[in-house]
């Protein structure tokens, strides 16, 4: 079998990376730090991205709680590591993956801050737990500065449940959100070949694989799995 140019395969994933935080730019959607991670094995490829920050329509805010609140920031991290040699497989195309989304916003009456946060990651296998892990699963987050004096208020924070969701980094996960709290924005990206562009590609290499691994558990007996059904919805029986 020929070896794959992974140095052609990553400069692929370096110049998609850098269109995109381009082509985002022009709708104010902004970063503190996004960096290309060039430190990796030659058949890896990953990034770390703080602080993008998506603007937040008013019209978003229309059912928040609590009342009165009519300005919000929404704020992002990513961490991703991706197997090149997985890249074009049925396969998990992941080693690592983080996407932290922080909405804050500012009580007028009272002053005080308001957190809405949410995760969505890979777990690590490796971590013995008795709690169930889909291997990719999205849970909130009541306090995502982890402050010590945080007040809870009347609402109770558990670890679960974690519930399964769709593996999202940077291009997928971008575009959930500006979709759900930038709809008008949204309604002109879509239009955009480029961006239509890429987020079929990425949902070609993430997202069908996802789906096909549920699919299999139906259709395919255990040993034709090309990515075990059973980690990614462990309440499979």
């Amino acid at each position: 079998m020929k070896r794959p140019n992974y140095k052609y395969l990553r400069s692929q994933r370096r110049k998609e990376f850098n269109d995109f935080l381009n082509f985002i730019s022009t709708y104010s959607i902004s970063y503190q730090t996004a960096k290309f991670n060039e430190d990796l094995p030659e058949n890896h490829w990953g990034y770390t991205i703080i602080g993008l920050s998506i603007p937040v329509e008013p019209s978003t805010l229309k059912h928040i709680r609590p009342q009165g609140i009519t300005n919000a920031k929404l704020l992002v991290d990513i961490e991703i590591v991706s197997d090149l040699g997985e890249w074009n497989n049925i396969n998990d195309p992941f080693i690592s993956l983080n996407f932290k989304a922080i909405i804050k916003a500012i009580n007028p009456n009272s002053e005080s801050p308001h957190f809405l946060a949410f995760h969505i990651d890979r777990h690590n296998g490796n971590n013995e737990t008795n709690e169930i892990h889909p291997l990719y699963h999205l849970q909130y987050l009541q306090n995502p500065k982890k402050k010590p004096d945080f007040n809870h208020g009347e609402s109770l924070q558990l670890d679960i449940p974690r519930m399964m969701h769709f593996p999202m980094e940077l291009i997928l996960g971008t575009s959930f959100l500006i979709s759900n709290f930038a709809p008008t924005s949204y309604s002109k990206i879509i239009k955009e070949r480029q961006y239509v562009n890429l987020c079929k590609e990425y949902q070609e290499r993430i997202w069908r694989p996802y789906i096909n691994s549920l699919e299999s558990y139906w259709s395919l007996t255990p040993n034709q799995w090309f990515w075990n059904p059973k980690l990614n919805c462990p309440y499979l029986v």
